[in-house]
């Protein structure tokens, strides 16, 4: 299928905000759910600047709804939870990724929102024109900051003042998808039938964020499910973040000094590290010396049900790094044959690279499906 005709197909008709069917006419939903999230995390915060939205009337972190593709009119067997990158405020990239792989298994697909991404966060982080004002702000503080963007202003300052934040939302998302995953299980999700079991597409942080959940869970409430990675995979130490798209340099400096030199000075941070499985998991997955003190066999009981795609180009999630931290794991490296790059490996391109990003696409969607249905 032409991926550009996906795109602009999926994209229009999700905007809608109606139920849809798929380009080549068949019966085919894209519906959306309703979530309210169960884990808060509370700790004292001075407000530091206006993206300090913890404690705000209206915090859409906390009730939210998230998109799906159903396939089936009746409930499915299974489904799949396609998990995004770091600093996503849109779904538009993804609508394919959810249609194919729905469309190839024959299973629901959940997209869902990491804590304050996506309809998460207010919907004023991603207008232009709003945060023009956030980055000459910052710049005026810092004038050697790199990759600063009006894209990244509102996650970039959020992690220079709190960088504590990066492990709590990613907590709360973890608690929330666990919820999610013992919901469906226990029949209570309108798609989805009780004892299903629960896959995952992870890409770029969504990978990080799944290895943790895998690391802690994996033998428990995540027993049968799988895990397929794409663009990710690595330890936190080896991830490249710098990008307009994701945070600017300030701020990758301090959440790596704060989580590399082990700077745990907040009490929820302790809280979660010293008396929760995922909080061991996530120390665990900061450095490939963390991974190794697990003995050289953590990813084993997994390995049958994992698999990864790294792509040899990739700067922020890099080939080697990923193979490193994922060894045991089937791991294939890809190099794409047009130009891509980790925030667009399918780019919406001129009709010339038509046929290779629609060769590319069709491949991993395959790779991916071909994990889930076995």
């Amino acid at each position: 299928m032409n991926y550009f005709f996906l795109y602009q197909t999926l994209k229009a008709q999700f905007s809608s905000g109606a139920a849809t069917h798929t380009p080549d006419g068949s019966a085919f939903g894209i519906y959306s759910h309703e979530f309210h999230s169960n884990t808060s995390v509370s700790y004292p915060i001075d407000s530091t600047s206006a993206f300090d939205i913890e404690y705000s009337d209206n915090n859409s972190n906390q009730d939210f709804t998230y998109p799906i593709f159903h396939p089936n009119k009746e409930k499915s067997d299974d489904c799949i939870i396609l998990l995004h990158g770091l600093n996503e405020r849109s779904w538009e990239k993804y609508l394919p990724w959810g249609y194919q792989l729905a469309n190839y298994t024959g299973k629901t697909v959940i997209l869902f929102p990491i804590a304050y991404h996506m309809n998460r966060s207010p919907k004023n982080w991603c207008d232009p024109r709003q945060m023009s004002s956030f980055v000459k702000e910052r710049l005026s503080k810092s004038d050697h900051i790199q990759q600063l963007s009006v894209a990244n202003v509102a996650l970039s300052d959020r992690l220079t003042n709190h960088p504590e934040l990066f492990l709590l939302s990613g907590y709360q998302a973890a608690c929330d998808l666990l919820d999610l995953v013992n919901n469906i299980k226990a029949g209570k999700h309108a798609f989805v039938k009780a004892d299903a079991r629960v896959d995952f597409f992870a890409y770029s942080i969504g990978s990080f964020l799944s290895q943790i959940m895998f690391l802690a869970h994996g033998n428990d409430v995540l027993d049968k499910s799988k895990l397929f990675i794409f663009c990710g995979g690595s330890a936190f130490a080896d991830w490249q973040g710098v990008s307009k798209f994701i945070m600017d340099s300030k701020a990758f400096d301090k959440l790596h000094s704060y989580y590399n030199n082990n700077e745990f000075t907040n009490c929820e941070v302790k809280r979660v590290i010293e008396e929760t499985a995922l909080g061991q998991s996530f120390v665990d997955m900061l450095s490939i010396e963390n991974l190794r003190k697990r003995g050289n066999v953590y990813y084993s009981s997994l390995r049958d049900r994992m698999a990864a795609v790294a792509l040899k180009n990739d700067k922020v999630a890099v080939a080697d790094k990923i193979k490193n931290a994922l060894k045991g794991v089937n791991v294939d490296e890809w190099n794409l044959n047009y130009s891509y790059s980790h925030i667009m490996p399918f780019p919406i391109a001129s009709n010339k690279l038509v046929n290779q990003i629609n060769e590319a696409f069709d491949k991993l969607m395959l790779r991916a499906s071909l994990l889930f249905t076995t």
